[in-house]
C-alpha cells in the first residue's frame, strides 16, 4: 500500500530555533518527537532565502533560475511539473492547505484541491529593481518596525490565517477517511499544510508568549554587522530594511526574539494536533510526515533580521522526515541536502517515475551516508539569491565544511564552517585556503554564466514592471486564489448525507 504523505511547512522557521536542532530555549516538543523517531537532516538548506522562489524551487526540484522564479514578483510557469503533478499522475489525491506564495494565474500547480487562499497577493506586486538606489525603498520591503513593535496580539492577519489552515487541515483528514469509506477504496493522499508563522511581524498569540515568561532565550551571539569591506551585502540588507537608520536596543532585541520563539511554539502546537489527528484516524502507521520551512531568520545575528542572506541562520532550514521504518531510515544525517531534494523524495515514496530534476531523494542520501558511500564533501548544495537587496546575482556553493559566496562587485567570501561555524572570518584570501577558494570559484563559474544571468534577471525585472503597471490600469482582475464553495453538511439525500459525514471512532482490536 502506498503511504500517505503530509508535508508541513512553516515560513521563516530557522533550524537553530528548534529543540530538535539543539536549541535549549525552544519549546517544540511535538516537532522534537517526530525528530526523535524519524530522519533529521542536520545540514539542510533552502535554495534561495526568499519565500516565493524557494517554494517554486522546492516544488519543482529545480533551481530558482531554472524555473525563472527569481524573486517574490516572478510568476511560476504553469507548464513546470511539480511534485503535486507527479503524485496526482500516479493516483494520489493532492491538496494544498495554506500558504505557498504562487505568483501568477495558476494558483494550484498540480493540486487537485486548494482549501484556502494565500496571505500575500498573487500578482506581480513585488518586482525588485536592481538599478534603483538602495535608499529609495519600495513599499513592500521588509521594515525594521517589525522588530520594534514585536509582542503578543489578541488577533492578527497571520493568526487568523494559520488558525484557519490548522482547522481545515484536521477537517481534510476527516474528509480523506470519509471518501475512502464511501468508495471502499484506500486512495493515498498528499496533503501540504503551510503556515505563515513565525514570519515577521513577530506577533504571537498571548498564550504562547506567556510560555516564555521567565524563560531564558539567549541573545544573538554575534550582533555586530561585519565590516562593509568584507560583506557589503549585509549592509545593503540593513539599508533596505532601515536598520542602518535605527537599531533596536538589547531589550527590544530580546522582546522580538521571545516573540519569534513563541510563534515557533505556536507552529509546534499545530504539528502536534496534525499528528494526533492522523493517529486518531488510524492513518499514522501508513503516513510519512515531513516538517520543513522555506528559509530561516537571522534574528539579530550580524545585525540582520529576516532572511535574504547566505549566512546559516537565514539559509539553513529544518528538514525532518517521520514515517514507517521500512520507508524512512531513522537517525541524524550530516551530509548537505536542500529543498530541491523534496521532489525526488516524494517520487520515491509514491513509487512515481523519477524525474529529471536537480535534487536527489533524501532517503537515498540518508542510505548512502549510513552505508559510508558518501560524505559531506561529496554533495554540493547551491543557494541563489536574485532578489531585492542585491545589485547582481549572489551565488553560494556549499561543499563539505566550506561555504563560498560570489556576487559580482562584492568581495568573494569563503567560510570554513568547521573551524568557524559562526561565519566570522572570510578566509578567501588566506594562504592556507587559496587552493580551496580558487577551485570553488572555478566550479561556480562552470555552472553559471554570471553576466548572462544578470542580464536575464534585469530583463525579466523590466518586463514584469511593465506588465504589473499595465494591469493596474482600467479594470483590475487579480490572480488571488478564491476557494470553491464547499458542499458539505446536509445536502441532497438527507440520510445519506448524514451517513457520509460520519467518521466513527476506531474500535480497539
Amino acid at each position: 500500500m502506498k503511504p500517505n504523505i503530509v508535508v508541513i511547512q512553516a515560513d521563516q522557521m530557522a533550524a537553530q530555533a528548534l529543540g530538535a536542532y539543539g536549541d535549549e530555549a525552544a519549546k517544540t516538543p511535538h516537532i522534537d518527537a517526530l525528530a526523535q523517531e524519524g530522519a533529521v537532516f542536520d545540514r539542510a538548506y533552502c535554495n534561495t532565502p526568499l519565500c516565493a522562489p524557494s517554494r517554486a524551487s522546492m516544488m519543482t526540484g529545480q533551481m530558482p533560475s531554472d524555473v525563472g522564479c527569481y524573486d517574490n514578483g516572478a510568476d511560476f510557469p504553469a507548464s513546470m511539473p511539480t511534485f503535486a503533478h507527479h503524485l496526482r499522475a500516479v493516483g494520489y489525491h493532492t491538496a494544498l492547505i495554506g500558504r505557498m506564495h504562487f505568483i501568477g494565474p495558476d494558483q494550484e500547480h498540480g493540486f487537485e484541491e486548494r482549501l484556502t487562499t494565500d496571505v500575500y497577493p498573487a500578482d506581480l506586486d513585488m518586482v525588485p529593481e536592481w538599478e534603483r538606489p538602495m535608499d529609495q525603498r519600495l513599499q513592500w520591503y521588509h521594515d525594521a518596525d517589525a522588530v520594534f513593535t514585536a509582542g503578543p496580539s489578541q488577533a492578527t492577519v497571520q493568526q487568523d490565517f494559520d488558525d484557519e489552515v490548522g482547522f481545515r487541515t484536521l477537517r481534510h483528514l476527516n474528509d480523506r477517511v470519509r471518501v475512502n469509506q464511501a468508495s471502499g477504496e484506500d486512495v493515498p493522499f498528499l496533503m501540504v499544510t503551510s503556515f505563515i508563522h513565525p514570519h515577521d511581524p513577530y506577533e504571537p498569540p498571548k498564550e504562547h508568549w506567556d510560555r516564555f515568561e521567565g524563560h531564558h532565550i539567549p541573545d544573538p551571539l554575534h550582533p555586530d554587522v561585519p565590516r562593509i569591506e568584507q560583506d557589503p551585502h549585509s549592509h545593503r540588507l540593513r539599508a533596505m530594511s532601515g536598520f542602518d537608520q535605527r537599531y533596536p536596543s538589547i531589550e527590544e532585541v530580546r522582546n522580538a526574539r521571545r516573540s519569534y520563539y513563541a510563534a515557533v511554539s505556536y507552529i509546534d502546537d499545530h504539528v502536534g494536533r496534525i499528528r494526533a489527528k492522523l493517529d486518531e484516524l488510524n492513518l499514522l502507521d501508513n503516513t510519512v510526515i515531513v516538517v520543513t520551512s522555506d528559509h530561516g531568520d537571522m534574528l539579530g545575528e550580524k545585525g540582520l533580521w529576516y532572511k535574504m542572506s547566505p549566512y546559516e541562520e537565514s539559509s539553513r532550514v529544518p528538514l525532518i522526515v517521520y514515517g514507517p521504518e521500512h520507508l524512512v531510515p531513522q537517525g541524524r544525517f550530516s551530509n548537505p541536502v536542500s529543498l530541491i531534494d523534496l521532489m525526488p523524495t516524494l517520487l520515491e515514496l509514491s513509487e512515481a517515475p523519477q524525474a529529471d530534476v536537480a535534487g536527489i531523494s533524501l532517503l537515498e542520501s540518508a542510505r548512502q551516508e549510513a552505508s559510508g558511500k558518501t560524505g559531506p564533501q561529496d554533495r554540493d548544495v547551491i543557494i541563489e539569491y536574485l532578489a531585492e537587496g542585491t545589485h547582481a546575482p549572489q551565488l553560494t556553493l556549499i561543499r563539505g565544511q566550506y561555504k563560498y559566496v560570489v556576487c559580482p562587485g562584492d568581495p568573494d567570501q569563503l567560510f570554513d564552517l568547521t573551524a568557524d561555524p559562526y561565519e566570522l572570518q572570510n578566509v578567501a584570501a588566506a594562504e592556507e585556503y587559496v587552493s580551496v577558494a580558487q577551485q570553488m570559484r572555478k566550479d561556480v563559474e562552470s555552472r553559471y554564466n554570471l553576466e548572462k544571468l544578470e542580464a536575464e534577471v534585469l530583463h525579466s525585472q523590466k518586463q514584469r514592471r511593465l506588465v504589473a503597471y499595465s494591469m493596474q490600469q482600467g479594470k483590475i482582475r487579480h490572480w488571488d486564489y478564491v476557494p470553491d464553495p464547499e458542499h458539505r453538511y446536509v445536502r441532497g439525500d438527507f440520510w445519506d448525507a448524514l451517513d457520509y459525514g460520519k467518521v466513527r471512532i476506531p474500535q480497539a482490536d
